[in-house]
């Protein structure tokens, strides 16, 4: 949970390009990603990695 809370740091540092560079270099599959505003960009990617997590979780339990 440390590494989401210092993502989600890094997210509000950046400007509004770095931060659209950022998801086209890290998320090339999801190109709507980039689009909104800088909070919904942010929520976006935030939520992605929350469910990434969990779907990583769900199969270390199995």
């Amino acid at each position: 949970m440390e590494d989401f809370n210092q993502l989600k740091r890094k997210l509000d540092d950046m400007t509004v390009y770095e931060l659209f560079g950022y998801v086209k270099t890290n998320y090339p599959e999801n190109e709507d990603l980039g689009l909104g505003s800088k909070k919904i960009v942010i929520r976006k990617i935030l939520n992605l990695e929350r469910n990434r997590m969990n779907e990583q979780e769900g199969l270390k339990e199995d």
